[in-house]
C-alpha cells in the first residue's frame, strides 16, 4: 500500500475543508485558509489535509490497521495551516501527535465551528483528561486522554470501571458509596478544554471530595456539568420502570418525567414508547410498551435481550441529546447488555455519537475488547497489565 493508493479524492477534501469551516484544526491557531485570489473569479486556499491515521506503513503515524478505504474517507482527515501540518507530521515520529490526538483535535474544532454557525449555543466543556496521581487502587499514575467517544477496553480486573467511576464521582460531585465504606483514596488532574479554565486538582479521601483550582479549594466542580450513567446489568426488578431506572442510577419518578416529556426524540431504533399501569397484587406496577421497529407496539418484557437494550439505549441518547442543548453533558456508559449487540446493531449507535448531530462527551467501556465495527474518529484506550503496574496504551491503534 503506498500513499498514493490512500490519498483523498477532491470531493473528500472539500467536504473536510467545509466541516472545518476553512480554518486551520490545530488547536489555538484558527487561521483562515481560503479567501480572494488576484481576479475576482479567483480564490486562493492554502490548507493541507492530513491524514490522521497514516497513509502508508512507514507514515509519521500508524495506519492503525485500517483499510484503504477507511484510510480514504473523510474522518481520517483533518485541515492544517502548512506549519502546523508539517510540526504534527515531524512530532508524530516521537509520538507527541499521536492518531488519538487528531482525532480529539477535529472534533474539537467541528464542534467549535458548528457552535460559530449559530446551531447551537450552549455551553462548550469537554473533559479533555485525566491523570491519576494517586490512589488507593493503582500502583501506578495513569493518563486516560479523552475524545468526543473514547473506548476503553481490557480484559477484567485493570481498572476500567475505576476510572468510569472517577469520572463519575469528579463530575456529578457524589462519590461511590463502596469507596467511602472502605476509605479509597485518589489524587487526581483533570483537564478541561476551556478558555478560562484549563486544570482542576481533585482530592477523594475519607469520603470527601475536594476541589483545587490554582491556589483556592472549593467544594463544587466549577462548571455546570450533567453525568449520566448507564451501567449494570438489566436485572428485572419491581416493573419496567424500576429495572430500567437502575441501570441509570436515577429515581422512578424522574424516569417516568422523561419518557412522558422527552419521549423518543433521538431514537435511533424505538419508534414509540408508552406507559401502562398494570394491576398487580397487592400494588400498582408500571410497563413499558414499545414499537422496536416491527410495527406494532408490545410489552418491554416480551422484547429480546438486544431490543430491550435497544430501547434503554435509545430512552439515555434521547435524555442526553436533550439535556446538551443546555449544559455540558458527559455520558458514561459501562453496562454489561451491550454484550448482546452484534457490531452491525452497534454501529447505527456509534455512528450517532461520533456525528455532528450528537452534542455530549461519551465514555464506552467495551467489554474485554474493542468492537470491531467501522472506524469513525474514535479515541481508544486499552487499559494493560504489567509489572509494573496497569498502563494505558493510547498511542497505535
Amino acid at each position: 500500500m503506498s500513499r498514493k493508493d490512500t490519498e483523498f479524492d477532491e470531493k473528500i477534501k472539500i467536504i473536510i475543508a467545509q466541516r472545518s469551516g476553512y480554518k486551520c484544526n490545530f488547536p489555538g491557531c484558527g487561521k483562515t485558509l481560503i479567501g480572494p485570489g488576484q481576479t475576482s473569479l479567483d480564490y486562493i486556499s492554502i490548507g493541507e489535509v492530513a491524514h490522521i491515521y497514516s497513509a502508508a506503513k512507514n507514515g509519521p503515524r500508524s495506519d492503525g490497521g485500517l483499510s484503504i478505504e477507511d484510510l480514504k474517507r473523510s474522518e481520517n482527515g483533518m485541515l492544517l495551516c502548512r506549519p502546523h501540518h508539517k510540526i504534527v507530521d515531524r512530532k508524530s515520529k516521537n509520538s507527541k501527535y499521536t492518531s488519538d490526538m487528531l482525532s480529539r483535535m477535529k472534533s474539537k474544532h467541528e464542534f467549535s465551528i458548528s457552535a460559530e454557525l449559530g446551531e447551537y449555543n450552549y455551553p462548550i466543556n469537554w473533559v479533555s483528561s485525566i491523570k491519576v496521581i494517586q490512589s488507593s487502587i493503582f500502583k501506578n499514575t495513569l493518563t486516560l486522554d479523552l475524545g468526543k467517544v473514547t473506548f476503553v477496553y481490557g480484559e477484567n480486573g485493570v481498572g476500567k470501571t475505576v476510572l468510569v467511576n472517577l469520572l463519575k464521582s469528579i463530575f456529578s460531585q457524589k462519590i461511590i458509596s463502596s469507596w467511602k465504606q472502605n476509605s479509597i483514596k485518589f489524587n487526581v488532574e483533570s483537564t478541561l478544554d476551556n478558555p478560562v479554565l484549563s486544570k482542576i486538582d481533585v482530592e477523594i479521601e475519607h469520603g470527601k471530595m475536594t476541589y483545587q483550582i490554582g491556589k483556592s479549594k472549593f467544594p463544587f466542580v466549577p462548571y455546570d456539568f450533567n453525568v449520566i450513567y448507564l451501567y449494570g446489568k438489566l436485572k428485572p426488578l419491581r416493573d419496567d420502570i424500576e429495572t430500567i431506572a437502575h441501570c441509570l442510577d436515577i429515581s422512578r419518578d424522574y424516569l417516568i418525567q422523561i419518557i412522558s416529556t422527552i419521549g423518543l426524540n433521538f431514537a435511533l431504533r424505538t419508534k414509540h414508547i408508552e406507559i401502562r399501569h398494570v394491576r398487580k397484587k397487592p400494588y400498582v406496577v408500571d410497563r413499558i410498551y414499545v414499537d422496536i421497529g416491527n410495527g406494532w407496539v408490545q410489552s418491554f418484557g416480551s422484547c429480546s435481550s438486544t431490543e430491550q437494550a435497544s430501547v434503554v439505549l435509545d430512552i439515555v441518547f434521547s435524555l442526553a441529546s436533550e439535556m446538551s442543548k443546555f449544559k455540558s453533558v458527559l455520558m458514561l456508559i459501562d453496562w454489561l447488555p451491550l454484550l448482546w449487540f452484534d457490531d452491525s446493531n452497534i454501529q447505527k449507535y456509534i455512528d450517532f455519537l461520533q456525528s455532528p448531530e450528537c452534542h455530549f462527551q461519551t465514555v464506552f467501556v467495551a467489554p474485554n475488547a474493542k468492537p470491531k465495527v467501522k472506524w469513525t474518529g474514535w479515541t481508544h484506550a486499552h487499559l494493560l497489565r504489567t509489572e509494573s503496574g496497569v498502563t494505558i496504551k493510547q498511542t497505535k491503534e
